[in-house]
């Protein structure tokens, strides 16, 4: 879904999702991958002050960072969505009041600063960061940028604690057993620049996995010019296709993963007009595609 609050120059509001990381295990790998691919080119350090800092045309998108000393041999790459709050401490705090788990939290790590990672209810994890100055993204749905934002889920009633902890408002756009799908507004609470409930645009979404052996996750989409010109790209760089690129109602989407086995998904205009493109909700190759 495109995203209205794509500008040039963004700034994450509080309650939104500010940035997102590849963790690997080979980051000079990782930096080739993604910079042939998406046409990324990096800075050191990353906004956490480690790893690298991904930008396109001359805006922060994304980080990569190596993997920690312990992490268990062969563990694949992967990617995490972390969201902007007010304060780690309030915020830690509102997910254990709703039936979340706090995992971790470094209240300061380079004196501006703070990052948690902690679970929702149902045991998916994502990352917050609280800080004053400027790390996060710097645009947002453009080329080569992360475009929307989408947990997949066992559990759908999930959003319950995501309203509660960050105060998004949902719309559910299907509730039945083949397509359970909400999209999610920041809604007054979460929304820095006064706009109303009505105007806030949409941000992400919730897509009920439980029919699928897929783990459950918090996942972003990256927009491109064009789904179907990637797959190629991806096979020569070392990555393979998941999901077959597809027209939904939202756009065109691929599943891909990369050369270290971190899988990925993009976003891209339709080859056909929406009317005669399929509704999202459709399964290719095994994998749950919907919401975008």
């Amino acid at each position: 879904m495109q995203s209205t609050v794509g500008t040039p120059v963004f700034t994450p509001p509080n309650n939104h999702p500010c940035w997102i990381e590849l963790s690997s295990p080979d980051v000079t790998a990782a930096r080739a991958f993604y910079g042939g691919l998406l046409g990324w080119e990096f800075t050191e350090p990353g906004p956490m002050g480690f790893g690298l800092t991904a930008l396109k045309d001359g805006a922060r998108v994304a980080g990569i960072s190596p993997q920690p000393a312990d992490a268990p041999e062969g563990q694949p790459a992967f990617w995490s969505v972390y969201f902007r709050v007010g304060s780690l401490d309030d915020f830690v705090a509102a997910v254990s009041d709703a039936g979340g788990q706090p995992m971790m939290a470094i209240p300061e790590f380079d004196g501006t600063a703070g990052v948690a990672l902690v679970a929702d209810p149902a045991g998916t994890a994502f990352g917050v960061l609280e800080y004053p100055d400027e790390r996060g993204f710097t645009t947002l749905d453009v080329t080569g940028a992360p475009a929307w934002f989408e947990l997949h889920t066992k559990d759908f009633t999930v959003r319950e604690f995501y309203a509660r902890t960050f105060g998004w408002e949902f719309t559910v756009d299907g509730d039945t057993d083949d397509f359970r799908y909400a999209s999610f507004a920041l809604g007054a609470a979460g929304d820095d620049s006064g706009t109303t409930d009505a105007q806030s645009p949409m941000v992400g979404g919730v897509l009920d996995n439980s029919r699928f052996p897929i783990p459950a996750h918090w996942e972003s989409y990256l927009r491109v010019d064009d789904v179907d010109a990637l797959v190629p790209r991806v096979q020569e760089l070392g990555g393979a296709v998941l999901t077959e690129p597809h027209d939904s109602l939202h756009g065109r989407v691929g599943r891909f993963i990369d050369s270290q086995n971190a899988a990925f998904t993009v976003i891209g205009p339709n080859t056909d007009s929406p009317a005669e493109a399929p509704a999202g909700g459709e399964q290719t190759g095994g994998e749950p595609t919907a919401g975008a």
